[in-house]
């Protein structure tokens, strides 16, 4: 079940997927990346801790970004309850990712740098979109394809402009590769 209660995926459990796949692509073994979201689970009392943004990673441990009682922000190894040095970097796993007021996940923009597709749970069930057209990206690859590729016709019969149609076609086929 997911956030909705209803059975698959949701907005929320593809956040998650993704900073999950982040961790192990850094090298972080999935015990760790286990333990940490049971540990962040009882922490920070949500199902979901991961789309928040107070996690980094050394590519060997999750840290936890906390706010100590003088104001100072600090991170701490979840796992092993531990204060760690600052310097700890880890990758960009927000970029993309918009927060709400309360730092959590709210709409994810999946191409570096646009803004152009963006999976949005308030938008057509959540599935990817042409951002400022509000048009699954599915229905314009699979229009393109009716047309026998015809990527300009496509973009005449949903007036909207032709690199819009090929930043649709961008991201169906990257969704495709992976």
């Amino acid at each position: 079940m997911c956030e909705t209660g209803v059975e698959g995926l949701g907005f929320k459990d593809l956040i998650e997927l993704r900073f999950v796949h982040a961790f192990r692509n850094e090298g972080v073994p999935l015990q760790v990346i286990r333990r940490t979201l049971e540990e962040a689970r009882d922490e920070l009392a949500s199902p979901y801790p991961l789309t928040s943004k107070k996690f980094k990673t050394d590519g060997r441990r999750i840290f936890m970004e906390v706010v100590e009682e003088t104001g100072d922000a600090s991170l701490v190894d979840i796992v092993k309850r531990q204060n760690v040095i600052e310097r700890v970097i880890g990758p960009s796993l927000r970029e993309g990712v918009e927060l709400d007021m309360q730092g959590e996940a709210m709409r994810w923009f999946p191409l570096r740098g646009s803004k152009a597709i963006v999976f949005d749970p308030a938008r057509k069930f959540g599935q990817p979109i042409l951002a400022e057209y509000d048009i699954p990206t599915i229905a314009i690859a699979d229009s393109v394809s009716a047309e026998g590729g015809d990527e300009k016709r496509v973009a005449k019969l949903y007036e909207i402009p032709l690199s819009a149609v090929r930043r649709a076609l961008e991201f169906e086929a990257k969704v495709g590769a992976a």
